[in-house]
Order: C-alpha cells, then structure tokens, then sequence
C-alpha cells in the first residue's frame, strides 16, 4: 500500500470503505484567485468568438444543442462545463502536477503514478435550477477498469444551497452497482428489446430519480477538495442561492488503465484516443502526473 506525508492510512482506508474522502484544503485564495482569472480568461475568449479546436471543449458548454445549430437558436445551459481546461490554460495544465492532488489520487488508488483520463470545470451560476442527478462515471466512460478517482475541487464555497457534492457512501462496494451485475443488466436489456418486450427498470437505474438529499452533502470552503472513487453514486442539487458555485474536477487512473470502446462509443474524448480497443489509454491528451515531480506554482 502506497502512503505519503500528504494521507494517513486511515483517510485511504475511509475511501475504501465510503468510496469517498472530503480531503481538506490543498489551495490558498492566492492560488484560488489566479485559477479564478485563468477561467475568466478562457470565458473571455469563448465569448470573443470561441476556440473551435477541440470538440471536446465545445461538448460541455454546448451539450444539449445540435452541432451546427444555429447561434442566435443557442441558449447556454444552467450548468456550465470547460472540459479540458489543461489545454487551454497553463495553470490548470500545471495543476495536474499539484504534489498534494496528485500525490493523494495515487495514495488512493494504490498507484506510483496516475495519468489524467480529463478535466473541466463545472460551473453552476446562482438561482439556476441545473443539477446532475445521482450517478456512476464510469459506466458513461470507454474505460476498461474502474481504477479511477475523481478530485472535486472548489473554487468557491460549496453548500447544500448551492449544489455541493452529495455522495452515497459504500455504494461503490454495493454488488447491485458493480460490473457483474451492469453487464447482466445490459444483457437483459438486449435479450429484452430482441423478443419486443418491456424490462423492469433496475436499481441503478432508479438511483436516477432519487433527490439529491437522500445523499451525504460534502461542504468545502474554496480552496478545499474531496475525492470519489468512479462507481461511487453522487449528485448535485441546483443552486438556489445569489452566489457562484465553481468547481474543477480532475479525473485520474491508475497507470495501465484500458479502452472499452463499446461502453461508451460515442463519447467526446474517443477521436483523441492513439490506442485501439483493449490497449492501455496513452498520449499526450491523457497527460502523466508525477506527484515527486510537481511544477505547481500559481502564477500565469
């Protein structure tokens, strides 16, 4: 088991049992305020013309609008993503290499080394009603193995109110989520569709339509981060207060992770994919993180 100076042993043996750790501050506001204007620089181009280079940049913020469609038809989402903001903006490219976040995703995941599956930024402007229903990441991603941690963290207070992070805790060990019983769900559903018939929808899927609040709500301060494991069911509720709610999410797995192409087939990050289908995930779109080898420093 691999322990630094940064996380006990019992925060990771929390983790393992919870599926997540509310980790605790790993930024000063200095810090917190230069990825703050390192946003508004990337929004600021956006909204000069936009970056049209990357599709997958266009995903978050556009999702739920036809590509192509019509600009004056377009009316921004409730909730805001960036993905891939590493490649947009040194300091979150920089970020990646933070020795605390990247040293504890790979204390967490038993790992020397962790290399970036993606980041963004998830936005949620005050009194929107946007909110992310409970789920699991990992059945949304072209990835083989769960080996996967999410770091979550705040760049401004996060509350109940303004859409923290609720998680529900085990439920990544929970043998109803897992992926023995997700592949037979998904046989089921094949065998169903073949004979023309309906199935009952199963208990992952009726996760969905649970409110956010039958989860446990982790608060931060700006500057604070938690992790969760890629099968842990989590939400966020809408903001309903006068306050921004901004956060950004780095997503790491272990050294060797592998492709699953028919998993996920359509996501947005496969056309970067090098690697064919059940090779590990390489390239200079999933970045390596090195914690002993970090370059952090909050200055543009």
């Amino acid at each position: 088991m691999r322990k630094t100076a940064m996380i006990t042993q019992q925060q990771i043996d929390f983790f393992n049992e919870n599926g997540y750790l509310r980790y605790g501050r790993v930024l000063d506001m200095t810090e917190v305020e230069a990825l703050r204007a390192g946003l508004d620089r990337v929004i600021a181009i956006e909204e000069a013309g936009g970056d049209e280079s990357e599709i997958e940049f266009q995903y978050g913020h556009r999702r739920g609008t036809p590509m192509g469609a019509d600009a004056e038809a377009y009316q921004p989402r409730h909730i805001v993503q960036y993905v891939n903001m590493f490649k947009r903006e040194p300091l979150y490219e920089r970020l990646l290499h933070h020795p605390v976040i990247s040293g504890v995703a790979c204390a967490l995941l038993n790992t020397p080394r962790v290399r970036l599956w993606h980041d963004q930024i998830i936005s949620k402007p005050p009194e929107e009603n946007g909110h992310f229903h409970f789920h699991q990441d990992f059945y949304l991603w072209p990835l083989r193995e769960p080996r996967i941690v999410t770091c979550w963290l705040a760049l401004d207070d996060a509350t109940p109110e303004n859409g923290c992070m609720h998680v529900v805790p085990g439920s990544h060990r929970d043998p109803r989520f897992g992926l023995e019983s997700y592949a037979a769900e998904l046989a089921a559903r094949a065998e169903a569709e073949a004979k023309g018939r309906e199935i009952e929808e199963t208990d992952r899927q009726k996760m969905a339509y649970e409110p956010a609040d039958i989860g446990k709500p982790v608060e931060l301060k700006a500057g604070e981060c938690m992790f969760h494991h890629c099968l842990n069911f989590h939400a966020t509720p809408a903001n309903v207060t006068n306050r921004q709610r901004r956060a950004h999410v780095m997503i790491f797995m272990a050294e060797g992770v592998r492709t699953k192409l028919d998993q996920s087939p359509n996501h947005v990050l496969i056309p970067g994919f090098t690697v064919g289908d059940g090779e590990e995930l390489v390239g200079e779109g999933f970045p390596l993180s090195n914690p002993e080898n970090g370059n952090w420093k909050a200055t543009s």
